[in-house]
């Protein structure tokens, strides 16, 4: 384990790094750590409070408990905010979301940050939850989309065709805790009926795992506006990572995302692995995609497009987020060893506060005549999401290991999201995160999609003697 870094001031960051900006989503420990590098003070709000999330923030509350607290989100409100791990708009926090500047004017407060930095344009959101726009901007850039069907009117279905399989999606929902399997002519099964294991922790924090569907009394998910039903597209799903300025964007990279199955929920996020080569002609209709959307959005900060590619090598785009995503980290420690940035959260920032993005794209510090991916040089990261199997009390004593786990590589480990002593986990929910930096020397002797088999193999060496200890 690594405890979060020592704040500093980059000086790529210059005087932005000197004031507060609040955290809210579904986890943000990735982002808070990114944040403290820079320099900024933060101040933090999510469903889990882990350890090292709260040791990177000056000061932090349960998103729950957060909600009911008018007087602390009406202090919070004069600061800059970034919503980030997994939460695109909760209903609750609304008065957070709104413009600094605005909620500034109506209550004036002495506590006000004088450094604070300055506040963030209006970001057009109505679209993001769009999938006719969406697919037609893909369209226009060369990517294909899948097909879509809503489920207005009420008990509506989508046409059936050989071979073809539908997943009822929500929206508003991350980690994949809103999709699941569309089975014709039955009911629906609820998404909370395969969590109630998750969510039954009766230890000393919330609940980490909240879905975000309604459901009837009689097990049947009510169907909503926010709901579609969207194609299943068989192939290998991933995470494009861009950076927006409201007028330019820069791809950063991409990674495989994976995931596991909970309950009814097919495709719970489990982590990510990368940033992986691409093809020069999906990289540029990625980009060309991104520019897109901030250009007719306004969209400032960081873009997370998901994205499948089939065996033909054919890319269609799922959805996007304007926000930090899970396989941020990732991205940033790359650039980090390429000595591109400090902290991917101030290169953010800056990028919220419009300037300009062209330095960061990868693209730039190749030679000009360079017919490789720039991701084909520098280490690749595994990050793996542990799940418990069974009920028990987590110590940090059980995660220590034989060495010999790891001698037969040169995987360099760390755990992150690392819940307090003492606290119970149920079976479902998620213990912790690992994460190994794949050197690349280790890489280049793995071509293609392969390299992440052998930290993975190393993962369930150490998952075996993990679960093992648990069960006594």
């Amino acid at each position: 384990m690594q405890p979060p870094a020592v704040p500093n001031r980059p000086s790529k960051h210059g005087e932005a790094s000197a004031g507060t900006v609040v955290l809210i989503g579904a986890s943000i420990r990735s982002a808070a750590q990114s944040a403290k590098r820079a320099g900024f003070r933060v101040l933090g709000i999510d469903h889990f409070g882990d350890v090292d999330t709260r040791q990177a923030c000056q000061e932090f509350w349960i998103l729950n408990e957060f909600q009911t607290k008018p007087a602390l989100i009406r202090r919070l409100q004069k600061f800059p905010h970034f919503v980030v791990g997994g939460l695109n708009t909760e209903p609750d926090a609304t008065l957070l979301l709104r413009p600094a500047t605005e909620t500034a004017k109506e209550n004036p407060t002495k506590e006000a940050d004088p450094f604070s930095a300055r506040a963030l344009e209006k970001t057009d959101f109505g679209r993001w939850n769009d999938p006719h726009w969406l697919e037609k901007l893909s369209q226009e850039c060369g990517l294909s989309f899948p097909s879509i069907f809503h489920t207005l009117p009420t008990n509506a279905e989508p046409p059936r065709s050989p071979g073809k399989r539908w997943l009822l999606k929500t929206e508003n929902s991350c980690g994949g805790l809103g999709v699941r399997w569309h089975t014709p002519s039955s009911p629906i099964a609820t998404a909370t009926s395969g969590l109630e294991p998750i969510l039954a922790s009766s230890g000393n924090l919330n609940p980490k795992i909240e879905p975000s569907l309604k459901t009837t009394t009689q097990g049947k998910a009510h169907r909503t506006s926010h709901e579609i039903f969207q194609e299943w597209v068989p192939g290998r799903p991933h995470g494009a990572t861009l950076i927006c300025n409201g007028q330019d964007c820069s791809l950063l990279g991409v990674c495989r995302s994976l995931f596991t199955h909970l309950g009814d929920l097919p495709f719970v996020y489990r982590g990510s692995f990368g940033p992986v080569r691409l093809p020069k002609h999906l990289q540029q209709r990625l980009q060309m995609l991104g520019l897109r959307i901030t250009r007719e959005t306004g969209h400032r900060g960081l873009l997370n497009i998901d994205l499948v590619i089939n065996r033909s090598g054919e890319a269609f785009a799922l959805e996007v987020n304007p926000r930090w995503s899970g396989s941020s980290e990732l991205i940033e420690r790359w650039m980090q060893d390429r000595k591109q940035i400090d902290s991917l959260f101030g290169a953010m920032f800056e990028a919220s506060n419009g300037l300009p993005v062209a330095g960061l794209n990868p693209q730039v510090h190749q030679p000009p005549d360079s017919v490789q991916s720039p991701w084909s040089s520098g280490p690749q990261f595994l990050k793996r999401i542990i799940f418990a199997r069974q009920r028990f009390r987590f110590s940090q004593d059980l995660l220590t290991f034989p060495t010999k786990a790891w001698e037969d590589g040169c995987y360099q480990s760390t755990f992150s999201d690392l819940p307090a002593e003492g606290t119970w986990v149920s079976p479902g929910e998620p213990i912790c995160t690992l994460i190994s930096q794949i050197p690349e020397a280790t890489a280049a002797k793995s071509p293609g999609l392969g390299k992440e088999k052998g930290p993975m193999h190393q993962h369930r060496a150490f998952l075996r003697h993990f679960y093992e200890s648990t069960q006594t």
